[in-house]
């Protein structure tokens, strides 16, 4: 559905203007806007993500802004200066508060799961968009509910109320932890979405003020882990020495010491924020079998299996233990590996590749062939094979994470 975004004035749902008090119940902030917003908290996301991906993207990130705080402000108080009102109309304000803190939270997961969308559907402007505005919000978030927070000290953590380090001030009240672990979904979400999209150079500043955020999440570790890991890739060496004078070997083989020195601490810090992240010890392995730390990587490696029973994780494991063998020239072991992933992952395609080049090395070409023959025809898809998927981050924890930000801000 496309329309005239935010063309229609806004409806107030009210007896009178805005004089007098009134309870909560008689008042209704309500727009264009906001409705798609209020959509999407009663469960209908995918309505409200469609109906947002149709609004042009040209000044929404003000009109965002302006709907979710001033508007709200306007009508429960009379003014859109909300720090006029919260000064002069302490109780009416605190209204405002609970407005945006049922609003602003959903409002920032619509926007990033909206950018999902449209990046799924090849719009990477309106995919970027979204994406800034979603990010926004979680600022806005923090500026307007964290001070607004006056709750005594939280409790110790309980079945009841579990501990959480998000960035609002948590107590008694559960919404303050939903509130903040949803924005920090959020933050992680746009992460992800740059790294399906390969966009290395815009991951830094959202990544980095994660890391300000949130310095106990070992999520945010991973990524910035993956982060380096890419940029010691080969094909990413090449392109960041393009135009530079001198010696170009030189700055490559320093840049990927650089990057891969980068990941192993931030794998590390991982790990020692969980122990029991299989993906930390996945991915740290396979950065000390690049840097040529064999039995290290083994090591890392062996602690997959006992970190998980995620059979991506397993498949992974099995991929890079074979892949160590068959480096060091032990093509026995490399192919009981090898099989042991396909095993795990029937539908994986590099294991079948790879078995079939260890028989065309060691000169059984019916056998190479054969094992070709097995991977047509197949169906396709992304959860196929998670080896194609691993230099993409943790994107393949987009689903799972919205998942999980829908049940955090659905009413």
């Amino acid at each position: 559905m496309r329309f005239r975004f935010f063309a229609a004035a806004f409806a107030v749902l009210v007896a009178a203007g805005f004089g007098a008090p009134r309870a909560a119940g008689q008042l209704r902030v309500s727009s264009l806007y906001l409705d798609i917003v209020s959509r999407y908290q009663q469960g209908d996301q995918q309505k409200a993500v469609a109906e947002l991906g149709a609004v042009p993207v040209a000044g929404l990130r003000e009109k965002t802004r302006k709907d979710l705080r001033d508007l709200t402000c306007q009508v429960l108080c009379g003014t859109s200066d909300c720090r006029k009102a919260k000064a002069e109309k302490p109780e009416e304000f605190q209204r405002v508060i609970e407005a945006w803190s049922a609003s602003m939270p959903a409002a920032a997961a619509l926007h990033v799961e909206t950018a999902i969308a449209a990046q799924a559907e090849d719009r990477g402007d309106v995919a970027d968009a979204h994406r800034v505005i979603a990010l926004d919000l979680v600022e806005l978030m923090e500026t307007e509910l964290s001070a607004a927070a006056t709750a005594p000290p939280p409790p110790a953590p309980s079945a009841d109320h579990p501990a959480f380090t998000g960035p609002t001030v948590t107590g008694p009240d559960r919404q303050l932890a939903r509130r903040a672990q949803a924005g920090q979904l959020v933050s992680l979400l746009s992460v992800w979405l740059l790294q399906l999209r390969g966009d290395l150079s815009a991951i830094q500043a959202p990544l980095a003020r994660a890391q300000q955020r949130f310095p106990t999440d070992p999520l945010v570790a991973l990524a910035v882990g993956s982060l380096h890991e890419a940029h010691a890739a080969p094909h990413v060496l090449v392109e960041g020495s393009a135009g530079r004078q001198g010696n170009l070997e030189k700055w490559r083989a320093d840049e990927r010491a650089y990057r891969l020195g980068e990941a192993l601490t931030a794998y590390q810090h991982a790990i020692a924020l969980d122990p029991t992240l299989a993906e930390g010890h996945l991915r740290l392995g396979r950065v000390l079998l690049l840097l040529g730390r064999g039995g290290e990587a083994e090591a890392a490696f062996a602690k997959v299996p006992e970190s998980t029973a995620d059979k991506r994780w397993r498949y992974l494991a099995e991929m890079f233990r074979a892949d160590l063998a068959d480096g060091a020239g032990n093509h026995a072991a490399a192919r009981t590996r090898y099989e042991a992933a396909l095993a795990i992952w029937p539908e994986a395609q590099a294991p079948v590749l790879a078995l079939s080049r260890l028989s065309a090395s060691e000169g059984d070409w019916p056998a190479a062939q054969a094992r070709l023959a097995t991977l047509a025809p197949r169906a396709g898809g992304r959860g196929e094979d998670p080896w194609w998927a691993y230099g993409f981050g943790q994107a393949w924890r987009i689903d799972a994470g919205l998942e999980t930000l829908h049940r955090l801000v659905v009413r």
